[in-house]
């Protein structure tokens, strides 16, 4: 028989002003949606493809869909193991081209549906557990104005973080709910397991990283016998591992070294030794002391807001800070560093500052109702302790959405997009880009122009690559191109420019 959650009277979250039947939670949802989609992707042009890491994935998904789908995904033709994650997210974007075609929003659309995905499962999430539509829409909220969110590596780009991000969530939402109960559902503890899997799959080890703080939260709310109170869990557990270790198995059979490379790349190269530039050991609090989380100063008064919550509203807080807690200290320790490293985590900040924020309003309410000395001075600085971080939140996300680069949409390789954009309609002769690229881990490094050529080759239209500079010099019968300063003053030297793109040169050779 399975209990009702623990708390025999459970006390939501009233906002004072906003009656029950003002509007349905479904309406508010998706109004909320609507609002997130319109702020993340509404923009005057598209964005170009970005080099981290995004370029590796359009090349590894265009390169999947042309040579049909695998476990071993590719890069200029051969098995990538510089990027070992798994394929779940690269086969989404080869089947998304294959319904719409080969285009930038068609590679990037299975990361904008997993965007808003996550903002609806964490409406869900809070408007369940805390009986709050406006708690759960303050929560959406502030994770989509989160630049940590809708920045680099995340909702708007064919990154990894955005789908990891969807199932993270998913699984530690469901998971908050099966441990309300001694004998969850099978179909709960089912679903948990797949999200757990399709985690893994999206991002490797990354996507495990979060559950840490389930384990943290069920030591500190004393929820540890319910693990053992059925098999349930155990038969998850093992179902879960055992998918994962079916998929290593058989992808390292497929191509030989994946998981020598896989180790490297995404366990002891991150935790054990940087592979990435090295940051100070505190990079992730200065990260929120800058404003990676729209509303910081409510974070950081949450663990206060856990001595006036009650009920199910101080369990889905404690769990909330829980997860913060362990994911942050996980990434703490790591030798390897990164922005987006912990987004897993900005969801249960959103959460806890939401909540934290309802309460304050509430106590401030419940203040202004009494005789007591001073307490509309207390009220109105609680209030003020609501309100500010939240203002400040949104101000700052609307000047850094849009008036301050969070992804670096100007670098030069990024122009490729617009240059070829110009000159493929005038391409009535072989297109020849010059460009030397730079050196990562191999010489002559294009990942960029490599996945605009790869984009056009799928609509059909060649586009040859040297990085050999003479080559500008000797060109002959063709169009001639480049967005490398050096390349560009080659070319530019030897006709009139075409093709019109910033910082790129183009010109037609007789």
């Amino acid at each position: 028989m399975r209990s009702a959650l623990p708390i025999p009277h459970r006390r939501t979250l009233a906002w004072p002003g906003i009656r029950a039947g003002l509007a349905s939670p479904t309406l508010i949802a998706g109004a909320v949606l609507l609002l997130a989609a319109a702020f993340l992707f509404a923009d005057r042009a598209a964005m170009p493809i970005q080099l981290w890491d995004e370029s590796r994935n359009i090349v590894n998904a265009l390169e999947q869909r042309a040579r049909g789908f695998s476990l071993v995904t590719t890069y200029g033709g051969a098995p990538d193991l510089w990027n070992t994650k798994p394929p779940l997210l690269i086969w989404l974007m080869a089947g998304s081209v294959a319904l719409f075609g080969p285009e930038t929003w068609a590679l990037r659309l299975p990361s904008m549906i997993a965007a808003l995905g996550t903002i609806a499962l964490l409406f869900w999430f809070v408007r369940r557990t805390t009986e709050s539509v406006a708690t759960a829409a303050l929560a959406a909220g502030l994770l989509v104005l989160s630049p940590a969110f809708f920045g680099e590596h995340s909702a708007r780009t064919a990154d990894y973080d955005a789908l990891l991000l969807f199932f993270v969530t998913a699984y530690l939402c469901l998971l908050f709910l099966a441990l309300q109960h001694d004998r969850p559902a099978r179909t709960l503890l089912a679903l948990i397991g797949a999200a757990i899997c399709c985690a893994f799959l999206t991002k490797s080890i990354a996507g495990l990283v979060p559950g840490m703080g389930v384990a943290l939260y069920v030591a500190v709310a004393g929820r540890w016998r319910r693990l053992f109170a059925t098999p349930g869990y155990l038969v998850m557990g093992l179902g879960a591992a055992g998918t994962l270790l079916l998929f290593l198995a058989a992808r390292e059979w497929q191509g030989p070294g994946y998981l020598h490379a896989a180790w490297f790349n995404d366990v002891n190269g991150r935790f054990g030794s940087s592979l990435v530039l090295a940051k100070p050991r505190w990079f992730y609090f200065e990260l929120l002391r800058a404003g990676f989380f729209a509303a910081g100063p409510l974070l950081l008064l949450s663990p206060i807001a856990l001595f006036a919550a009650h009920g199910a509203v101080r369990q889905v807080l404690l769990f909330s800070l829980c997860i913060v807690t362990a994911t942050l200290a996980v990434f703490t320790c790591a030798a390897s560093k990164l922005d987006h490293y912990i987004l897993p985590a900005v969801p249960f900040m959103a959460i806890a500052a939401a909540v934290t924020c309802q309460l304050a309003i509430a106590q401030a309410r419940a203040m202004l109702g009494t005789d007591a000395r001073y307490a509309r001075l207390a009220a109105a600085a609680l209030l003020l302790v609501a309100i500010v971080p939240v203002a400040m939140g949104v101000a700052g996300a609307v000047a850094r959405r849009y008036y301050v680069q969070v992804v670096p949409e100007g670098a030069r390789s990024g122009q490729y997009g617009a240059l070829f954009a110009r000159i493929v309609p005038m391409a009535n002769r072989p297109i020849l880009i010059v460009d030397p690229g730079f050196s990562q881990d191999q010489p002559h490094y294009t990942p960029v122009l490599l996945a605009y050529r790869e984009l056009w080759a799928a609509r059909g239209v060649a586009i040859a690559h040297s990085t050999n500079l003479t080559d500008a010099d000797r060109a002959q019968r063709r169009i001639l191109a480049s967005c490398d300063a050096a390349a560009v003053a080659r070319i530019a030297a030897r006709g009139r420019d075409i093709g019109g793109a910033p910082d790129c040169a183009a010109i037609l050779i007789d």
